[in-house]
């Protein structure tokens, strides 16, 4: 049986700034009924061990 597609779906979000830009990576889940654009998210860098902004990746 096929997997109902559902509203929740796996992303990726990817750091977008700094000499490591894309090097560091989270995976998340988002509604996509209630959240229509890309998710921005401060989260923590361990390469340049500052907090940096990842983006929801393609």
């Amino acid at each position: 049986m096929a997997k109902k597609e559902g509203a929740r779906i796996n992303i990726k979000l990817v750091s977008v700034d700094g000499p490591n830009k894309g090097k560091s990576v989270y995976t998340s889940q988002k509604n996509r009924n209630n959240t229509k654009e890309r998710l921005e998210v401060m989260k923590y860098c361990k390469f340049t061990r500052k907090h940096v902004l990842h983006r929801e990746a393609k």
